[in-house]
C-alpha cells in the first residue's frame, strides 16, 4: 500500500487544524513533514539537518527556519502578500523581491526535506498555499509520484489572483499537481473558469481537465473536525474549571467573538452590532456581554498592534457609552488561553458569533456547535462568507459587514426558545458527524492515490534529467 506524506507548515503549533493532522496520521499513519518550530543561523544554507523521528502511530519530520524564511517568507509573502489576495483585498497586499526569493527559499527547504524521505510508491499531500512551489520543485527534482495541494483558504477570481507578482510561476507549479483540493464550490469554480479561460485547458469532466499532458483533478473536500478530539477537551479539567468560572461571573447572555487578528476577521463589526443591540433592545442592559477573545499570537504580525489598538477603542466607545458601574458590554481580552480553556468558554456562551468577512472554513464555527451541551445549546451566527456557511444547516447567517443584521440575529438568537435551539443544534451536529476530519481526508487521499478510477497516463513535460536536490537515484 502507498504511503502518505503529510506537508504542513507547523507540526508543534496548539491549534485545531495540527490536532487534525494529528488524529488523521494517528489513524492512516505516514510522514508528516514540518517546520520544528525552532531558529536555524541566519548563515544557514537550504540544506538542513533534518530531524526524523519514528512515532507508535507515524513519523515525523521536521527543521528549523531562517529568521528571513519566517519573516520575509512567511510573515512577508504568504501573510503581507498572497493572504490579502486570497481574501479578495489585494489592495492591502504587500509584495517585495525580497519577500519573493525567502518564500522560494523556503518551499526550496521543504522541497529538499520532501526528495530526501518520499519513497517511489509516497503520495503527497501538501496543505495550503503557503507551499505552492514545491509541486515544481519537486517534479524538477524527478520525483514522478502523485502530488497532492489543498487550499484552506479561499481560492480568488483568475482576475484577483494575476493581482500577484509574477503569478505565472505560482500557476506553474499548481498544475504540477495531480489533485487540487477546495473548500466550496465557489473556490473549486474560480479556479477552474480561471484554468479553462486563461491556458486553454481541456475539460475532460466536471472536475477533471488535462493541460501540458498532465491530467489534474480537482474536487471539494470541506474540512472538519474530530469529535474525539472534542470530548477530550470537554473531558479535560482545565475546560471544566474555566466553563464553570464562566458561568459563574459572567452574564447568563454571554456572546463568544474569536478570530484571528486580522482584516478578514470583521471584529468592528461585530462590537458595532454590540451598540446597535443594546441601543434598539434596552432590556438587554447589564444582562449580556459580548466576550473578544483576539490573542495576539493568532494574528498577522504586520498588523496586529494597529487592529488591537483600534478594537481596543472601539470597546472603549461602546462601553463609555453603555457601561454601567457593575458591569459594561464588551470585554475585550487578547489574553493567550489554550485550546481547553478556549472549549470551557465556548460550553458557557450562550450566542457564538463567526462573522470573519472572508473564510476558507472557519472551524472555529464547528469546534463551537460541538461543544455544546445538546440539552441546552448555545445559538451560532455564522457569516455568508464563511466556508462553512455551505453546509452548517442550523446557524443563523448573516452578513459580517451589517452591524444591524448582525444585532438583529443575536437578538433572535438569545429569544429563540430550547425546542428550537436544540432542533437547529441537532442539524448542525449531523453534518459534523458526516463531514469530519477523517472523511475530509478519505476523500481527498482516495483521489491523491487515484482509488476512483481517474485515468493515470499523465506526462510532464518540464522534468530536468539529474536535476534533483540529492544524488539519490529517482525512480
Amino acid at each position: 500500500m502507498s504511503g502518505l506524506i503529510l506537508v504542513s507548515h507547523n507540526q508543534h503549533q496548539s491549534s485545531t487544524l495540527a490536532s487534525i493532522y494529528d488524529r488523521i496520521l494517528t489513524r492512516r499513519g505516514g510522514l508528516w513533514i514540518s517546520w520544528d518550530g525552532k531558529k536555524a543561523p541566519p548563515t544557514s544554507e537550504i540544506t538542513r539537518d533534518l530531524s526524523f523521528r519514528h512515532g507508535n502511530d507515524y513519523d515525523t519530520l521536521s527543521f528549523p527556519l531562517t529568521r528571513s524564511e519566517r519573516e520575509e517568507g512567511y510573515q512577508g509573502y504568504v501573510h503581507q502578500g498572497l493572504w490579502p489576495v486570497f481574501h479578495q483585498r489585494p489592495d492591502l497586499a504587500h509584495f517585495t523581491p525580497q519577500s519573493m526569493r525567502s518564500y522560494r527559499q523556503l518551499n526550496e527547504v521543504y522541497a529538499r526535506a520532501i526528495a530526501e524521505y518520499a519513497m517511489p510508491d509516497d503520495a503527497i499531500w501538501i496543505q495550503d498555499y503557503h507551499f505552492i512551489p514545491v509541486a515544481k520543485m519537486l517534479r524538477d527534482a524527478g520525483l514522478t509520484q502523485r502530488i497532492g495541494l489543498f487550499f484552506h483558504q479561499p481560492f480568488p477570481s483568475g482576475q484577483m489572483f494575476e493581482a500577484i507578482p509574477d503569478w505565472r510561476w505560482l500557476v506553474e507549479s499548481l498544475l504540477c499537481c495531480d489533485v487540487l483540493g477546495f473548500q466550496t464550490a465557489q473556490d473549486m469554480n474560480n479556479f477552474l473558469l480561471w484554468i479553462e479561460s486563461e491556458f486553454r485547458a481541456e475539460r475532460m469532466g466536471k472536475t477533471l481537465f488535462r493541460i501540458h499532458g498532465r491530467l489534474i483533478s480537482t474536487g471539494v473536500f470541506p474540512v472538519g473536525i474530530d469529535l474525539n478530539d472534542v470530548l477530550a477537551l470537554q473531558e479535560s479539567n482545565s475546560c471544566q474549571f474555566m466553563e464553570q468560572q464562566c458561568r459563574e461571573r459572567l452574564p447568563e447572555n454571554s456572546i463568544l467573538s474569536g478570530g484571528h487578528l486580522d482584516d478578514s476577521a470583521g471584529l468592528p463589526y461585530r462590537i458595532s452590532a454590540i451598540e446597535v443591540l443594546l441601543r434598539q433592545h434596552n432590556q438587554y442592559a447589564g444582562k449580556v456581554m459580548l466576550l473578544q477573545l483576539a490573542s495576539s499570537a493568532s494574528g498577522h504580525a504586520h498588523r496586529q498592534q494597529e487592529i488591537s489598538h483600534d478594537l481596543e477603542n472601539i470597546c472603549g466607545e461602546v462601553n463609555g457609552v453603555h457601561g454601567m458601574l457593575n458591569w459594561y458590554p464588551v470585554s475585550y481580552l487578547n489574553h493567550h488561553y489554550g485550546r481547553e480553556e478556549l472549549a470551557g468558554v465556548y460550553r458557557a456562551s450562550r450566542v457564538a458569533l463567526v462573522t470573519p468577512l472572508m473564510a476558507g472554513m472557519s472551524l472555529m464555527a464547528k469546534m463551537y456547535a460541538a461543544l455544546q451541551d445538546p440539552a441546552n445549546p448555545g445559538v451560532l451566527i455564522l457569516s455568508q462568507f464563511a466556508g462553512a456557511a455551505e453546509h452548517m444547516d442550523g446557524a443563523l447567517i448573516v452578513n459580517p459587514y451589517d452591524p444591524d443584521a448582525i444585532a438583529d440575529a443575536i437578538h433572535t438568537a438569545l429569544k429563540l426558545p430550547l425546542r428550537e435551539r436544540q432542533n437547529r443544534h441537532a442539524r448542525l451536529m449531523k453534518n459534523i458527524h458526516l463531514y469530519d476530519c477523517h472523511w475530509w481526508a478519505d476523500r481527498f487521499i482516495s483521489r491523491l492515490m487515484n482509488e476512483e478510477g481517474e485515468s493515470s497516463t499523465q506526462v510532464y513535460q518540464s522534468i530536468v534529467p539529474g536535476a534533483g536536490f540529492s544524488g539519490r537515484a529517482r525512480y
